[in-house]
This record gives structure tokens, C-alpha cells and sequence, in this order.
């Protein structure tokens, strides 16, 4: 009876692998990457994840990278390849790219084999990852797609008190998931709302990191920021990702005619605490808030 069970396991456990609901993509022993952890952190293998990472490198060739990372369309065309990743407290993850790529998912840390397992949607891979931290205290961290191609993430930004508030965090960044009709009026202000509350939280995040610059790179859209006050980029100036996020052009415009409207007519607070990304984000709170309430 017992080996009955264990070849129904075994067949189980390979049908699964068949169909791509479990994919190792790494060995489990004896990986390439060398430094498994931080010799001088106490920190868990989840805590060491957590928090925003960029993509400085990647090794090989990019054609063939798989999962969480794609940029087949792009390799070798010279185009940058900047990008972000997210990992969260409660095991949710975001990819972000400069290019409007988005990718949300689910991760978990094993500390057993030093590697993570990322799901998107049905697909799940086991993927290695070494940590080292540079000489000025900067962390690195290299996520192993196989034994020849590797990505190089640099720390970006730590982890939030509350990583809901994080700009980065999927309830942040619903207004980049493209959709598949044209939307309603109300559905547009929604997705609006989303990038304005995304924007104001990209402020938040900066104060709160103590950032020397807000960099609005990996947020591109039309709002524009100044040193106290906030308006709105010229409509031949709108960046092709955020148009793009929309259905078509002209849900992207109407978006834009929302928010114009509501900057020329609408009565706005004065903020002047002296910190103008603290005033600036007030004002997109203002303006967030206010938009809510008009009809």
C-alpha cells in the first residue's frame, strides 16, 4: 500500500512539473552563485528580499531569459532596459519596467535552498538568488535563471512601514493592467485615480527614504511636478507608456481632459510647509480627494 502511494506522489509531482504548474529552473545544491547570504545580517531570507530592486545587469544572452523577466522584442536593439522589482511583506511582487512593462505575482523565500519561488498566475519557478553587499553598505542581490544567465539587482529603496503605501505595491499600479475593451467614462476616472494616488505615493516614499531627488522614471504620465505645485505635461509631451495603459488614444485623452479640467476650475488648498515634495504631495492628495467628489 505504502508503495502505491509513493509512485501516485511521484506521478503527481511529474505531471505537475509537465504542465508547468512547478518549474526549477536552478539546482537545488550546489547552485553557481556563490555568497548564499549577508555574512554580517541576522536577517531572514524573506527580509532580505524584501524591499525595491533595479536591474544594473544581466549576463548572457538577454534573448533568452525566461521568467520573471522578458525583454525578447528589445534584445540587442540597444534600447535601455531599466527596470524594478518590488518584493513585499505579504508575498505579492511587482516587475516594472521604463518601457511600460508590468508584471504582478506572488513569491516565496526558501532558506533551505537560498532561492525564491515565483508564481505568476499558474506558473510557478524555483529560482536561486546570492546576496552581496558593496563597500559603501549598497546590497546586491542576483536572481539565477539558469546556470549561464544571471540578473544583477542593486537596492533601490527599502521596505515601507506600511507596504501598502508603497508606490510600487500591485493596489498602487492597477492603472497600468491594459484593458482588454474600451472602458466607461467612470472606468477611466478610476484608472486615473489609481495613477494620480500611484504619483502621490511615489512622493510619500522619497520623503520617507529621504531620498535626495524624486525620480518619476518608473512612473511616467502626465502629471508634472515643480517645486510646489503640480500641472500637467503638454499633450504632444505625453509619454507613449502611460497613453498606452489605456484601451486606445482617445480613452487616454479623455483621461487627460479629466484631469485637466479639474487643475483650471477646480479650488485648490495652499500647502507652504517649506518642503515642497511634502506640499506637492498634499496638493496630488487634494486633487485625488476632489476628483472623487466631482461628478
Amino acid at each position: 500500500m505504502t508503495f502505491i502511494k509513493l509512485l501516485f506522489l511521484f506521478i503527481l509531482i511529474t505531471l505537475m512539473q509537465h504542465h508547468g504548474i512547478i518549474n526549477r529552473t536552478g539546482k537545488k545544491e550546489g547552485a553557481s552563485l556563490k555568497n548564499r547570504v549577508l555574512p554580517d545580517s541576522n536577517l531572514s531570507g524573506q527580509k532580505l528580499v524584501e524591499g525595491t530592486w533595479r536591474l544594473v545587469g544581466v549576463s548572457k544572452d538577454e534573448s533568452a531569459l525566461i521568467f520573471p523577466y522578458r525583454d525578447r522584442e528589445r534584445a540587442g536593439s540597444g534600447d535601455s532596459k531599466e527596470m524594478l522589482f518590488s518584493f513585499f511583506q505579504d508575498s505579492t511582487f511587482t516587475q516594472i519596467g521604463t518601457k511600460g512593462e508590468y508584471v504582478p505575482g506572488r513569491w516565496a523565500f526558501d532558506d533551505k535552498t537560498q532561492s525564491v519561488f515565483f508564481t505568476q498566475g499558474r506558473n510557478t519557478q524555483e529560482i536561486p538568488l546570492s546576496f552581496d553587499k558593496a563597500a559603501n553598505g549598497m546590497r546586491f542581490m542576483s536572481i539565477e535563471l539558469n546556470n549561464l544567465q544571471v540578473l544583477s539587482l542593486a537596492e533601490n529603496g527599502k521596505p515601507v512601514l506600511k507596504y501598502e503605501d508603497d508606490p510600487f505595491y500591485y493596489t498602487q499600479n492597477k492603472w497600468r493592467t491594459k484593458p482588454t475593451q474600451p472602458e466607461s467614462k467612470k472606468q477611466i476616472k478610476l484608472r486615473l485615480l489609481n495613477y494620480i494616488l500611484h504619483t502621490a505615493q511615489v512622493l510619500k516614499a522619497a520623503q520617507i527614504r529621504k531620498q535626495r531627488q524624486v525620480s518619476l522614471e518608473f512612473s511616467q504620465g502626465i502629471i508634472q511636478l515643480y517645486n510646489v505645485g503640480i500641472g500637467i505635461v503638454k499633450k504632444d509631451k505625453i509619454p507613449a507608456t502611460w497613453v498606452d495603459s489605456f484601451y486606445s488614444h482617445e480613452d487616454a485623452m479623455k483621461a487627460y481632459d479629466i484631469f485637466e479640467d479639474y487643475l483650471i476650475t477646480a479650488r485648490h488648498k495652499k500647502f507652504n510647509t517649506g518642503k515642497w515634495v511634502q506640499d506637492d504631495y498634499n496638493i496630488l492628495i487634494d486633487i485625488h480627494n476632489g476628483l472623487i467628489k466631482r461628478k
